[in-house]
């Protein structure tokens, strides 16, 4: 078995710089490319309003992304940090990277058919079978803790049980014979 060799600091900030300049590439030249089609072939107020939207939310997640990869120089210029790995599988970043391609690919798409805008309900269709499968089912379904025969709690709870039912049949034995201090009731 082959061991992989660790990423080193720097390894990490040269692979973010790449992944960054790669998806501004990609976000640039979609606006650019949607924008002039658009231009030349007419516009409506839902194009106008749901591009924005896009815009925004590819220019806040890039943000998002470069603020995360941000490396850190000490005083002297050494690397003390590379800051998030953007190209970790399974980090949140690799979900930034999913929703820019899949909005890049609805802007493009849209320019053939304006329903292709309804391909922007992957992004919240995909987020609640994620919720569903790692949050909610297993919350709901979890099968009850089993709880061992010699738990301390449970012996409490018996005895417990046996003193309610020991004063239950200690009350019920004096009231049905009567005693000496009978007539005093």
């Amino acid at each position: 078995m082959v061991k992989e060799k660790a990423k080193g600091e720097k390894d990490i900030a040269v692979g973010n710089v790449a992944t960054l300049d790669f998806y501004r590439k990609m976000i640039t030249g979609t606006m650019i490319i949607y924008a002039v089609i658009r231009w030349c072939f007419g516009f409506s107020w839902m194009d106008i309003i749901l591009s924005l939207l896009a815009g925004i939310g590819l220019s806040l997640l890039y943000g998002s992304m470069s603020n995360a990869a941000r490396p850190i120089y000490s005083e002297s210029g050494n690397l003390v940090s590379a800051g998030t790995d953007l190209n970790m599988e399974g980090g949140v970043t690799d979900y930034f990277k999913d929703i820019i391609i899949v909005t890049c690919v609805v802007l493009l798409l849209s320019l053939i058919s304006d329903y292709f805008w309804f391909c922007w309900l992957i992004i919240p269709g995909f987020a609640l079978v994620k919720l569903w499968t790692n949050v909610i089912s297993p919350w709901i379904f979890q099968p009850a803790p089993e709880v061992p025969e010699g738990n301390m709690q449970q012996e409490g709870f018996k005895k417990g049980m046996r003193q309610t039912k020991q004063r239950k049949q200690a009350s019920s034995n004096t009231s049905s014979n009567p005693g000496m201090f009978s007539s005093y009731r």
